[in-house]
């Protein structure tokens, strides 16, 4: 996947769901990884990919996402490996305990894109930050 606009170039690895519901994170910080039991990128339906924002050592591939502004570009291969285009509409930040499951995983006839990575403030008793972003994007 490609977004220009923030700098991200990355492979996609295979992602599931946790036994709490909560999308698995990648192993390496550096890579974002796709919902494998959602649409593939281009399909019908919402495609859901999610990134680390930031490691001990650094900023992740999703570090700049919340700087991401509507109209900005995101190519995504799809399974027969041509690249697909998808346009940003809007950039969210929600609450952990708040997140829009029902937004962010919806069925929808045309092919669409989610974005997902932490934000917010950083809770150092948890190890985790408190909030997502959330990217929405449709079809270019």
């Amino acid at each position: 996947m490609s977004i220009p606009a923030i700098g991200v170039d990355s492979t996609l690895v295979p992602l599931i769901l946790l036994p709490d519901g909560s999308l698995e994170a990648p192993e390496d910080f550096d890579v974002a990884g796709w919902y494998q039991a959602g649409p593939e990128p281009g399909e019908p339906g919402a495609s859901v990919i999610a990134g680390h924002v930031d490691s001990r050592t650094g900023p992740a591939v999703f570090y700049r996402l919340r700087d991401l502004d509507a109209g900005d570009q995101i190519a995504v291969n799809g399974a027969g490996g041509e690249a697909v285009a998808f346009v940003v509409e809007r950039v969210e930040q929600y609450p952990k305990d708040d997140f829009p499951a029902d937004q962010v995983y919806a069925e929808t006839e045309l092919p669409v894109l989610r974005l997902i990575t932490c934000g917010g403030t950083f809770d150092r008793d948890a190890r985790s930050y408190r909030d997502n972003i959330v990217v929405f994007a449709r079809l270019a």
